[in-house]
């Protein structure tokens, strides 16, 4: 999550940006399908079974990208405690 890509090849500096943009991508569809859900669930009446599929994959989507973020961050804290430890001694 913290690689500029400075030191990386061009083709993982290439999947790093597509990865990024599906992970914000998602988000944001994920965030309006949330929007969405609440405000149709009020009206239950015209919520259309086909509208609350897409939202549910959308919702799936936004989350599955959330884990990876989580995942990313992990790794840049056990990162940077390393290079800490490294500096350190």
């Amino acid at each position: 999550m913290i690689n500029d890509g400075r030191n990386a090849p061009l083709e993982d500096v290439k999947e790093l940006r597509q990865a990024a943009s599906v992970v914000h991508d998602s988000i944001l569809e994920g965030i309006s399908a949330i929007g969405s859900l609440m405000f149709w669930a009020a009206e239950s009446e015209s919520y259309d079974a086909d509208q609350a599929k897409t939202d549910m994959y959308r919702l799936g989507e936004m989350l599955q990208s959330i884990a990876r973020i989580a995942h990313g961050a992990t790794h840049a804290k056990e990162n940077l405690a390393y290079r800490l430890r490294e500096k350190k001694q």
